[in-house]
């Protein structure tokens, strides 16, 4: 399968804006039924008339005039709407936020898929094209997609893609953005891009100024604790990188939106690590390793926190070392 589908050599050619992501279309076509009753960008209209008359004697005559000729322009024109309005996200599982892209011109054409959050912290994992077109993220088949691989679709074809992100990330609400731009251009409707349509047509950007976006609203699950997790590496020399006898500080942030009972948090530690004795903390507040009295215990395998009955609004900080071996 060819996941570069363009228009021709020009095509391969043109620069990504920094940061894009693309999709290819290929192998994730739902309908391959034109969305407009337009005539295929880059046809050829082709006219020669015809003259026939009789001489003086009777003889019947016919000439054709020379044909003139033109080339289809291509129109330049997108959508693209989210699955959902609104999703709800979990902490600890990946969040997949569906865009279906459609091609409403007249001609082949390669999108870029942009997408972005406006809230500080939410990072896009990777974005996956619905393989199978079911309209549901599955790891097993949908394909992950490489940056500057083309968007390419056909009149009337769109195609699904998700964003993947990790859903601890939202703890308040967040807006993911997707923007799909025509690559061959955009900009004000009527703008002529000479040549540079399907078979060496113009391409004029349609109605859609040839880019579209669509937003979904994230946010927690209500009443579900959240746990983040994050860490820190210094290195015997003072800097950050993991070499054996680098130390590495792990935060645990549980978030409990409402009243939970009896709640216990478990981390391993990694193997090629040690625990480092005496790390453990909650709140800031140092715990002892043993398993006594207070709400830590830490060991040579794991570390736990029991946290209790935690009511609502509330966070818990936890903090441990290891040493890499």
């Amino acid at each position: 399968m060819n996941v570069q589908l363009g228009k021709g050599s020009d095509r391969n050619n043109r620069r990504y804006a920094p940061g894009c992501f693309v999709a290819s279309a290929a192998a994730a076509v739902l309908t391959a039924t034109p969305a407009l009753a337009a005539t295929q960008a880059g046809s050829a209209i082709a006219n020669t008339a015809t003259l026939t008359a009789t001489t003086d004697g009777g003889v019947p005559q016919s000439l054709s005039s020379n044909t003139v000729t033109l080339t289809t322009a291509e129109i330049l024109d997108v959508t693209i709407a989210a699955d959902r309005a609104t999703a709800e996200t979990r902490g600890g599982e990946t969040v997949a936020v569906g865009f279906v892209v459609t091609n409403t011109g007249n001609g082949q054409e390669d999108y870029t898929v942009v997408f972005g959050s406006g809230s500080s912290g939410v990072a896009v994992d990777r974005l996956v094209i619905d393989s199978d077109g079911d309209g549901v993220y599955t790891a097993a088949t949908d394909r992950s997609l490489a940056p500057g691989t083309a968007v390419s679709l056909a009149p009337g074809q769109k195609t699904r893609v998700f964003v993947l992100l990790d859903g601890a990330q939202v703890g308040a609400a967040a807006t993911i953005t997707a923007t799909a731009t025509a690559r061959t251009g955009s900009g004000a409707p009527g703008t002529v891009y000479p040549a540079a349509g399907d078979a060496g047509g113009d391409a004029v950007v349609g109605a859609t100024s040839a880019t579209a976006s669509a937003t979904t609203q994230l946010g927690p699950t209500a009443g579900v604790p959240m746990l983040a997790k994050s860490q820190s590496v210094l290195s015997p020399d003072g800097g950050a990188r993991a070499v054996p006898g680098a130390i590495v500080t792990y935060r645990l942030l549980a978030s409990f939106p409402a009243a939970t009972r009896g709640v216990v948090i478990d981390d391993a530690i990694p193997a090629g690590t040690t625990y480092v004795a005496g790390s453990l903390k909650l709140d800031t507040v140092s715990l002892s390793d043993a398993n006594d009295g207070d709400a830590g215990s830490a060991g040579a395998t794991a570390i736990r926190v029991a946290l209790g009955d935690v009511p609502a609004a509330a966070s818990r900080d936890i903090q441990f070392s290891v040493k890499i071996q």
